[in-house]
């Protein structure tokens, strides 16, 4: 399946409130998207992660990785006051009048979450109020139920932070890449993951040779297949590198936690 990834790109360096030196987001190639085109994409700010990827899947709630919401030393679970949520803009620096800004009222966290092998790297973060909807800008995105085959076409959205090299300025729009689904058995031959990618993983990009792909920055970003969420990329991100490809959080497996999630704090009936 052919992934199409939207990632930030830059090397520069941003500094937080906190006064944390952090890397901007990459991104090796991209397209910019659309007004609307991945409109429940979004991203969250913390004084450990200067962007990780979200995706609004009620008016009240977004999803990112686990991994995104730990503190500097992947120990403990950041106080929600400390995570900003933004959604529906397409340029991370200039901030349009469709930008929805939201504080965080509750992190959920998987259960059996494990930072050293990735396992269900998934959390829910709660906001303080509904986001505007409907929005041309900011939509809840549908969540997939059924497999992916191999060789689809799939988005996965983000920001881009570009330096030209013929000029001062900074482009940071969001972009968006290609890329191709590929087989879980055939994932985890390669060196790099040797057996990491899980059933509910699922892997695709760059293989066997170097390719436009994600770089730092891009942990959390939602994968779309036929308009569906179906992933959340968690690990694999090193701008293209061969037999590396990334790998995604896979949501078919997780929609019955997060339903129950909604449930126990009363968003669903």
């Amino acid at each position: 399946m052919i992934i199409r990834l939207i990632v930030c790109t830059s090397a520069a360096l941003i500094a937080t409130a906190t006064g944390a030196v952090l890397d901007n987001p990459i991104l090796k190639g991209g397209i910019e998207s659309s007004w609307g085109e991945f409109s429940s994409a979004g991203f969250i700010r913390t004084p450990f992660l200067s962007f990780c990827g979200v995706t609004v899947i009620h008016p009240e709630v977004v999803l990112t990785l686990a991994q995104c919401v730990y503190d500097e030393q992947k120990a403990t679970v950041i106080d929600p006051s400390q995570v900003e949520v933004i959604a529906g803009d397409l340029n991370i620096a200039v901030e349009s009048s469709e930008r929805q800004r939201r504080d965080v009222l509750q992190i959920v966290v998987h259960e059996n979450y494990t930072a050293y092998n990735h396992r269900n790297d998934i959390a829910l973060l709660r906001v303080d109020r509904a986001f505007w909807l409907p929005s041309n800008t900011v939509e809840v995105a549908t969540r997939r139920r059924r497999i992916v085959p191999n060789g689809a076409v799939c988005q996965l959205p983000g920001w881009s932070m570009e330096r030209s090299a013929t000029s001062t300025s900074t482009e940071s729009d969001q972009k968006y890449l290609d890329g191709e689904i590929l087989d879980r058995d055939t994932c985890n031959q390669v060196n790099v993951h040797a057996g990491a990618v899980r059933e509910n993983m699922i892997c695709g990009g760059n293989l066997l040779r170097s390719t436009n792909a994600p770089c730092s920055g891009n942990l959390g970003s939602p994968l779309y297949c036929e308009d569906e969420l179906t992933g959340l990329l968690s690990f694999g991100v090193n701008c293209g590198a061969a037999n590396d490809p990334p790998v995604f959080v896979q949501m078919r497996f997780f929609n019955r936690w997060i339903e129950e999630q909604l449930l126990e704090v009363g968003l669903v009936d």
